[in-house]
């Protein structure tokens, strides 16, 4: 069988490699994974600049234990898993402020339609944001990252039972909080 040199290798190959010092190998996985990092981070934060800074701090965990990584669970799982406790390191620091001003979609909705959506997403967002970090962290990785409760169980390292419960109990919240504010 002759090589391709256009196939893909697989995370844990990838892993491998930068084990024993291939710095391409690591720049694969970056670019592989940076955006669903960075995403993840930056909702949980509401702060680009720090998520910047936790993306940064989570592929340089990676690096360092590269030797130690077992596979047993995905590369975005661990990683996800690792973004996940960097944040709650920083929460523990200090409180995130609330993104002030929601990036603009373009949409051919009147200017009164945008300002009602965007005031609606403002509040979503603030309520996510008000969320204690657990129940924050699974609304986040089931909506926003579209994972399974296992995979969620797996990242947050509770039970998939817990993982319902914090989901069920965070979207009570959501919708008291935003009950509220239509009032």
């Amino acid at each position: 069988m002759i090589f391709n040199r256009h196939t893909r290798r697989s995370d844990a190959d990838l892993i491998v490699k930068i084990a024993d010092g291939d710095e391409g190998s690591f720049t694969e996985l970056l670019r592989r994974h940076r955006d669903a990092v960075y995403g993840f981070a930056c909702r949980m934060l509401g702060d680009p600049q720090e998520a910047e800074d936790v993306a940064q701090e989570t592929f340089l965990r990676l690096y360092r234990a590269s030797n130690r990584y077992r596979a047993d669970a995905t590369l975005r799982t661990y990683l996800l898993k690792i973004a996940r406790n960097i944040c709650i390191d920083h929460f523990r620091k200090k409180r995130p402020e609330i993104m002030e001003e929601l990036p603009e979609t373009p949409t051919e909705e009147t200017p009164l339609d945008l300002l009602e959506g965007a005031i609606a997403a403002d509040r979503l967002e603030k309520a996510i944001g008000d969320l204690p970090v657990n129940q924050r962290t699974a609304i986040l990785l089931r909506h926003t990252e579209q994972l399974s409760y296992q995979r969620i169980s797996e990242i947050m390292d509770v039970s998939i039972g817990a993982v319902e419960s914090l989901l069920v109990r965070a979207r009570r919240a959501l919708r008291r909080a935003l009950v509220l504010h239509e009032k």
